[in-house]
C-alpha cells in the first residue's frame, strides 16, 4: 500500500470556535512576543502596516484604518510570496502557532506558511529572506488557508525536537496579518553566566504553572524580563480580583528554570499604587513533578516570611537557605492585589556540581604532585584546644524545619548534615559517617539531591546571606544583597512553617 504517513496533517486546530479559555497551547511560552525580548528583523514589504505588529503582546485593535493598521499587511498583486522573519525571544522547541487576523475583513493573507531556523543572534537576513551562511530554513507549517477576522490556533502533533530560534512567516501571495504567537518551551541558554542569575525568568526556562486567580492581570506576567511599563497593560504583572475576607490570600506557582540554591528574592510592584497586596511570603519546595501539587511527598519550606509591600517598590530580601537546593517557589499575596515581577535569584545545583568537581580534580593533581616530590600528602591531625579536646571540623548547627502539611517537626543536625557542594568539608569522623541521611521532611527525590549535596566531596565554601528586607526606590539604587560581598555564617537560624 505504501507510506501514507507523509500525506497526514503534522497539526491540528486546538480551538475551532475561538471559544475555549484554555486549548492544548496554553501552557506553553510565546517565544515571538516582544514581552520576552522578540525582534523583527526583516520583512519584504510593509506598505500598509509594519511588521513589528506581528510580536505586540496586545491584543490587535478593531479600529485601524487603511493608513495606519495594528498589523502587517503588504502591497496587493505580489507575483511572489511576502515574508518577515523574527528573532525569537529565546531558544526553543515549538508545539504550534496563534495566526490572528482580527481586525482584518478583507485584508488578510489568503495563507500562511512558517520556517525555522537556529541561528547565532545577529545573523544577517538577505534580500530573499534567506539566512547568511549554511543555515537552511525548516519548514514547522505548510501552506494552510486563513480566515478573516479571527484566530488559527494550529498545534503541532508532536512538539518539535530541534530547538529555533528564528521563524519566518510567508504570506501567500500578499495581504496581511494581525498578530503571530509562536508557542513552545524554552531551552537552556547556551551562554548562560556563571554565578548568581535570576533562576525565575522565562528567557531560563521558567514558568507560572499555576495561580489562584487572575482576572485582572496574567499570571505568566510575573517571570518576564525588565520592569512593568504603564503603557503596557497586558504585560504589567499579575493581578488578582477584589476580595472582602479578612483571612483571604491568593497564590501563584512558578517552576524555575533550573533547581538551585537561592539567595535573594524580589518582589516588584512597579505600576501598582493603591491596588498592590497588602503583605506577601514567598515558599519553596523540590520535586522531579512539574506540578508541586500534584506530588504528595512534596513540602514546602517558608523561605521568606510575611512582608508588607510598598506601592511602585522594588523589594528585595536576602534570604539564608541553610545550603538546600530548591525547584519551586510559591509566591502568597494577602489578601489580594497585583505584583508586577518576581525574580529568585541564586546558583544552579548543576553549576555547583561541576566546581566541586573541578576542585576535586584540583586537589587529586596536587595530590599527586606531591607524591612525586616525595611528599607524603598526609595532613596533620587538628591540634588539641586548651581543655584536651580536639577542635570541632564542622561548626554545630541546628535548624529546626516545620513541615506545612503536618504537624510533626524536624530537627536537622549537623552533627549529620556534613559539607554540601557549597561548602569545604573537612574529613568526617567516623562515629557519624554511616548514619549521614537527609531527613524523612523531604520529599525522595529532595532526599536523594540532599543525600549528595550532605557527602564528603571538597568544594566551594560559600558564606550564608542574612535574612532582610529592603524597598528600593525607583531608581533601584538600594542593593542588600551585593554578590561580590563575603556572607558571615549565622548560628540557630531557625526556618518558619509556611502558613
Amino acid at each position: 500500500m505504501g507510506n501514507t504517513q507523509s500525506s497526514l496533517p503534522t497539526y491540528y486546530n486546538a480551538d475551532p470556535n475561538n471559544e475555549s479559555y484554555t486549548n492544548a497551547l496554553s501552557d506553553y511560552v510565546d517565544l515571538a512576543s516582544a514581552a520576552i525580548g522578540a525582534k523583527v528583523v526583516k520583512a519584504s514589504n510593509e506598505r500598509f502596516g509594519a511588521a513589528r505588529n506581528l510580536i505586540k503582546a496586545s491584543q490587535p485593535s478593531k479600529d485601524s484604518d487603511d493608513e495606519k493598521m495594528d498589523a502587517w499587511v503588504t502591497r496587493r498583486h505580489n507575483p511572489e510570496a511576502d515574508w518577515a522573519v523574527i528573532q525569537l525571544g529565546s531558544s526553543g522547541t515549538i508545539a504550534g502557532f496563534d495566526i490572528d487576523t482580527r481586525g482584518l475583513d478583507g485584508e488578510h493573507a489568503a495563507q500562511v506558511s512558517i520556517q525555522g531556523c537556529l541561528a547565532s543572534a545577529g545573523t544577517r537576513v538577505n534580500s530573499s529572506g534567506d539566512l547568511g551562511g549554511s543555515h537552511e530554513w525548516q519548514e514547522l507549517l505548510p501552506a494552510v488557508e486563513i480566515a478573516a477576522n479571527s484566530r488559527h490556533l494550529l498545534a503541532l502533533w508532536t512538539p518539535t525536537k530541534d530547538e529555533f530560534n528564528y521563524v519566518r512567516v510567508s504570506l501567500h501571495p500578499d495581504g496581511g496579518v494581525s498578530r503571530l504567537r509562536v508557542y513552545g518551551t524554552v531551552t537552556k541558554p547556551h551562554d548562560a553566566p556563571a554565578g548568581e542569575t535570576d533562576l525565575a525568568s522565562v528567557n531560563a526556562g521558567a514558568r507560572v504553572i499555576l495561580a489562584s486567580d487572575e482576572k485582572l492581570g496574567a499570571k505568566s506576567n510575573l517571570i518576564l524580563p525588565g520592569r512593568a511599563t504603564p503603557d503596557s497593560p497586558e504585560t504589567q504583572g499579575w493581578k488578582t480580583r477584589r476580595t472582602h475576607t479578612a483571612d483571604h490570600s491568593d497564590w501563584a506557582i512558578v517552576r524555575l528554570g533550573e533547581p538551585g540554591f537561592l539567595t535573594r528574592i524580589e518582589l516588584d510592584t512597579h505600576t501598582y499604587d493603591g491596588d498592590q497586596p497588602v503583605s506577601a511570603a514567598v515558599q519553596a519546595c523540590y520535586t522531579d513533578v512539574a506540578n508541586p501539587e500534584r506530588d504528595p511527598e512534596c513540602f514546602w519550606y517558608q523561605i521568606v516570611p510575611r512582608t508588607e509591600l510598598n506601592a511602585n517598590r522594588l523589594h528585595r530580601i536576602d534570604v539564608s537557605l541553610n545550603d538546600v537546593p530548591f525547584s519551586h517557589i510559591r509566591l502568597v499575596i494577602y489578601p489580594d492585589g497585583g505584583v508586577s515581577r518576581i525574580r529568585a535569584y541564586g546558583q544552579r545545583v548543576q553549576e555547583i556540581e561541576k566546581e566541586a568537581a573541578r576542585e576535586d580534580a584540583e586537589a587529586a593533581a596536587e595530590a599527586l604532585l606531591a607524591v612525586e616530590a616525595g611528599l607524603d600528602g598526609v595532613t596533620p591531625p587538628p591540634a588539641d584546644d586548651e581543655e584536651g579536646g580536639r577542635h570541632p571540623t564542622e561548626e554545630t548547627e541546628t535548624v529546626r524545619v516545620v513541615v506545612t502539611e503536618t504537624v510533626k517537626t524536624k530537627e536537622i543536625d549537623n552533627h549529620h548534615v556534613r559539607s554540601s557542594p557549597r561548602k569545604k568539608a573537612a574529613k568526617p569522623s567516623s562515629k557519624h559517617s554511616a548514619e549521614a541521611l537527609p531527613p524523612a521532611g523531604f520529599s525522595s527525590p529532595s532526599r536523594e539531591i540532599l543525600q549528595g549535596l550532605t557527602s564528603p566531596v571538597a568544594a566551594k565554601r560559600r558564606g550564608r546571606t542574612s535574612s532582610r528586607a529592603e524597598d528600593d526606590t525607583d531608581d533601584g539604587s538600594i542593593n542588600t544583597a551585593d554578590p561580590g560581598a563575603k556572607r558571615s555564617r549565622r548560628k540557630g537560624k531557625s526556618r518558619k512553617a509556611a502558613d
